[in-house]
């Protein structure tokens, strides 16, 4: 699954901390006034010393990229997260950092800026709306402050793009939101179709102060604004979208197994949780699949963990050395045919 002889490009998560209540992220108990749903937070976190022992100068030679994303957290919540940001772009390594811009100070955001715009990192800031919806989605985040959050980090020369999660309540804001992020001087202004109402048209959840409230889906896609704004054009020198890294590799991406074109197979692109698990991606992570994969390869489930072994020798051991593919071979897999072969993920367009 992953090959040592191409560039790595690593998904992490950072931590499971994060300041939100996001009604539909997994972190939530949506119904209980949008707290922390304690069975699946355990307010765990990467430290510096995992990167600067697993990532040594040698090994950030083969990396590409690490992209710090918000399965169960928020990474600026992380502890540590600006000093694992200024060793990995002292290393050469380009990240892309997700968050929701209302954590840390304003000093802080200049520091961060300056480690970003090291090495052509980039920032995602996830604003859903503005200053009257964006919390009704980004539950505890204040508007204003992200704003002055990314006003100081932009001014640094660092690049950020902002995404912006379609619903109802915020659909008639997204042409004022992209000319908002023009302005300030954001790269790209990113709209996303989410997949978590599933077939439901609607998701209630309750408000911090006890209110009723309920999410619906955009009567619009993010198509539909992509063909009546039009998009950005791409510089020349951004790096390549994913999309684009997907469509390029074509004989891997044509032939495909059974159906299954597995992203991180085709980025190279290893998943490591907060607690320093490694897995082949943020779907299957900690799944009854992995678990039935590692023991077939005679392994338990703590041998994949970066604090027990190197994590060079786990991304070449099984299951990622062959069980993976055999699996798909085999029909197996009923997470990898429903992400990589049915392709259910959020959809995004740039504007």
């Amino acid at each position: 699954m992953f090959d040592p002889d191409r560039p790595y490009r690593f998904h992490v998560e950072l931590t499971d901390k994060c300041n939100a209540g996001c009604p539909m992220c997994g972190r939530t108990d949506a119904m209980n006034r949008c707290q922390v749903n304690s069975q699946k937070v355990r307010k765990i976190e990467l430290k510096l010393a995992d990167f600067t022992t697993q990532f040594t100068p040698d090994f950030c030679r083969r990396v590409e990229e690490v992209q710090f994303g918000g399965g169960l957290g928020d990474a600026l919540a992380a502890s540590e997260c600006l000093e694992i940001c200024d060793y990995l772009t002292a290393q050469g390594v380009r990240l892309v950092v997700s968050t929701n811009g209302s954590l840390r100070g304003l000093e802080w955001w200049r520091r961060f800026g300056a480690v970003m715009a090291r090495n052509g990192s980039h920032l995602e800031l996830h604003i859903d709306g503005l200053r009257d919806t964006n919390a009704l989605y980004r539950v505890n985040t204040d508007f204003d402050r992200i704003l002055a959050n990314a006003k100081t980090y932009l001014a640094t020369g660092a690049v950020a793009d902002w995404y912006y999660i379609l619903f109802r309540h915020n659909e008639h804001q997204v042409e004022e939101a992209r000319d908002l992020a023009r302005n300030l001087g954001f790269r790209h202004f990113v709209l996303i179709d989410t997949i978590r109402f599933g077939k439901s048209q609607r998701f209630d959840y309750v408000l911090p102060d006890g209110t009723p409230a309920v999410l619906e889906p955009s009567k619009f896609s993010a198509t539909d604004y992509q063909g009546r704004f039009g998009s950005a054009a791409a510089s020349p020198e951004e790096p390549q979208p994913v999309e684009t890294l997907l469509a390029g590799k074509t004989a891997q991406a044509d032939a495909g197994i059974n159906g299954i074109r597995c992203k991180a197979q085709m980025l190279n692109r290893p998943y490591i949780t907060a607690d320093g698990n490694v897995s082949a991606c943020c779907w299957i992570d900690h799944s009854e699949e992995e678990r039935s994969l590692q023991s077939k390869a005679g392994r338990r489930f703590e041998d994949y963990n970066i604090r027990v072994r190197p994590l060079e020798e786990i991304l070449l051991d099984e299951p990622f050395a062959s069980l993976f593919q055999a699996g798909w071979q085999q029909y197996e897999g009923v997470i990898c045919r429903r992400k990589c072969g049915e392709g259910r993920r959020n959809k995004r367009s740039r504007l």
